[in-house]
């Protein structure tokens, strides 16, 4: 719920893209950032300047479910795709990695 996606949070644990364009080079972190994240109902996408958007959601889920779960105007983009199912050798190495089903279960 709302809970796992806050309008802002107390701890965190990765600097992703912090207050948009050109922080993370101005803070001197390499790279880009996040690219996405996941979660239970959808994939969220950055675009240029850092900002989430919803990409995709997952079989079964509405885009207005997500909308309503997420703490913040979270953007939609123009064409929302349906998240594709794991291939089997992807939850092969899902499962290969998360033995004791920590992460997926």
């Amino acid at each position: 719920g709302k809970q796992r996606l806050p309008e802002r949070v107390s701890y965190i644990t990765s600097p992703g893209n912090g207050d948009g364009k050109g922080w993370r080079k101005r803070m001197g972190l390499p790279r880009g950032g996040p690219s996405a994240a996941i979660t239970s109902k959808a994939v969220l996408r950055f675009d240029e300047n850092g900002e989430a958007y919803l990409a995709s959601v997952h079989p079964g889920i509405e885009v207005e479910d997500v909308l309503a779960n997420t703490g913040w105007m979270l953007r939609v983009s123009q064409e929302v795709a349906v998240t594709a199912e794991p291939s089997a050798a992807e939850l092969a190495a899902i499962r290969d990695y998360d033995k004791n089903g920590f992460w997926t279960s």
